[in-house]
């Protein structure tokens, strides 16, 4: 009679993407190729490529830490993780410092705002912000577990090309002020939907999201009062000639948002989802970036401007 023996989970392709969140990353460096354009009137990709590894560092490090929960939520390659944390951890902390001094060698101005990223990312990961009961995880308190992943893409699509410009943007201050306005809600309903998705596995782990704490009913409420919110900003820019039809062109995304998810949430948002959503995030925003640069190669204006 033989004994079964027990094999190490593998990590398949599905499995090492699910593990860095490939999508949040592309998602992350498509919208610093499009907002740095915008801010600076240049092509960053190098910085790009930046945001894209800050990215991939977070999530990868989240991975590790949040093992037990994904493992509830059914995630790919929770298994895998599982089992080698330590040295994906050890291996992933000295790559992050070697960029570092690659980075600053090159763009020394993006050094302390890449520090802020890695900072609030360790706090997702990690026990280090202090509340009143103690230290806690972002993920762990009421909003910010939100609304730092937000502040993180600001910071990643609209800081690090700021930055690589001395803050001296090309379309002035009060436009870069509504264009975050704009985003920051919008960003936020990504987050929202994931946490629907999640909502198993957040309930047992004792996350306090909004589909946790008020029911599915009340954060689906919520994104599309974010869907709202978020156009005001641009419909104003664009009343005031703050911003022109070329930024006025971001109402598309809550628009294909809302008709993306809107059938999809009856019947319960799957991983599946979640991911084409980002994918479409990405591909909206590449598909701006290259329908500009053909407008302009066709040598027709820059912006057009209501008033």
């Amino acid at each position: 009679m033989t004994e079964s023996v027990a094999h190490p989970p593998r990590l398949d392709l599905r499995g090492a993407l699910e593990l860095v969140r490939y999508h949040i990353v592309l998602v992350a460096a498509a919208a610093e190729l499009v907002f740095g354009w915008l801010l600076t009137g240049r092509d960053l990709v190098a910085i790009a490529l930046v945001v894209a590894f800050d990215w991939f560092f977070i999530n990868f490090l989240n991975k590790i830490t949040d093992v037990e929960e994904d493992k509830k939520n059914r995630l790919a390659g929770a298994e895998w993780i599982a089992v080698h944390a330590r040295p994906a951890l050890v291996g992933s902390l000295l790559l992050l410092a070697a960029s570092f001094v690659v980075t600053h060698l090159i763009w020394p101005e993006l050094t302390p705002w890449r520090a802020a990223v890695q900072l609030i990312g360790l706090g997702y990961s990690f026990r280090l912000v202090p509340t009143p009961r103690g230290l806690r995880r972002f993920k762990e308190i009421y909003f910010f577990k939100n609304f730092m992943s937000a502040v993180l893409f600001v910071l990643t699509g609209f800081v690090y090309p700021l930055a690589s410009v001395s803050f001296e943007p090309a379309i002035g201050w009060a436009a870069v002020a509504l264009l975050v306005t704009f985003f920051v809600p919008f960003e936020l309903t990504y987050e929202i939907l994931y946490d629907l998705r999640d909502l198993e596995g957040d309930r047992a782990e004792g996350i306090p999201t909004y589909p946790v704490v008020h029911g599915p009913r009340f954060a689906l409420r919520l994104v599309d009062g974010l869907l709202l919110l978020c156009a005001l900003p641009l419909v104003a820019g664009l009343l005031t000639g703050v911003l022109g039809v070329r930024e006025g062109l971001f109402l598309a995304a809550p628009a294909a948002q809302r008709l993306f998810y809107g059938p999809r949430v009856r019947r319960g948002l799957s991983g599946a989802d979640c991911i084409a959503l980002t994918h479409l995030g990405t591909g909206l925003l590449l598909f701006y970036l290259v329908g500009t640069r053909i407008w302009l190669a066709l040598g027709l204006p820059a912006n057009l401007y209501l008033r």
